[in-house]
């Protein structure tokens, strides 16, 4: 097993459980004064406080991203003793395996096409105007920005997410987030399980499904390889 050398801030001795055949725990001891209940309570409104150690938990979490099957449990799990964690894992027995066979020899890609407007209205704006009738033109294009090249922006995402569903294990889009921006709109913000071995393949999908995307207004953004955050319960 891997060693760590940071952890939670405050943390020491980061270290791994065996917690069933084949299945170990990383856990770290924390001070009690520092994550006790009553702690929690009055640090979880300071956004400083709780960043720091959501990004202590990720960076260990990812530490182990090369592991066969890997199960990210919530920020603040806590428990008194490691017997508590054992037992936690083993009540769980079933579920925990019937999860880690789902993400086993896979990782998560993020997918994010964004329609800038902005971007959209300057390339409707380029060409020269010449007389008031072209003038009118322009401006009338411009205008329908948010009714047409939206729309078809729109229909461009949905195109792009059901090809890559077909050619990965599974595929989830987070339609919540996909809400207007500031000089922006969220097409698609989705999420793809995707076996290790052939991310390769995946980026190049991505590449090819999304080829000329930008000349019509929408930036790409793929991220990964992640643990398989949206595909746990």
């Amino acid at each position: 097993m891997r060693r760590i050398s940071e952890g939670m801030p405050g943390g020491h001795d980061l270290r791994a459980i065996e917690v069933g055949e084949r299945l170990w725990a990383i856990v770290q001891s924390v001070p009690d004064a520092g994550y006790s209940e009553t702690a929690l309570a009055r640090e979880l409104q300071n956004l400083d406080w709780v960043g720091a150690r959501a990004i202590a938990h990720e960076r260990v979490i990812e530490s182990f991203l090369s592991a066969r099957a890997l199960l990210p449990m919530p920020l603040f799990t806590l428990f008194t003793s490691d017997d508590r964690a054992v037992q936690h894992v083993r009540s769980n027995d079933t579920r925990i395996r019937r999860l880690l066979k789902r993400v086993d020899g896979k990782v998560e890609w993020g997918l994010r096409l964004t329609f800038d407007e902005k971007a959209a209205r300057a390339k409707a704006s380029s060409r020269p105007v010449t007389s008031g009738t072209e003038f009118l033109a322009r401006k009338r294009d411009v205008l329908s920005i948010n009714r047409t090249r939206l729309k078809e922006a729109q229909g461009a995402a949905d195109r792009v997410y059901k090809s890559m569903s077909r050619v990965v294990t599974a595929a989830q889009r987070r339609t919540s987030l996909e809400r207007a921006a500031p000089g922006s709109r969220l097409l698609l913000d989705a999420a793809f399980l995707v076996p290790t071995g052939k991310s390769g393949a995946f980026r190049l999908a991505v590449r090819q499904q999304t080829r000329g995307l930008k000349a019509v207004g929408i930036a790409v953004s793929l991220t990964g390889p992640w643990p398989a955050y949206n595909f746990i319960e």
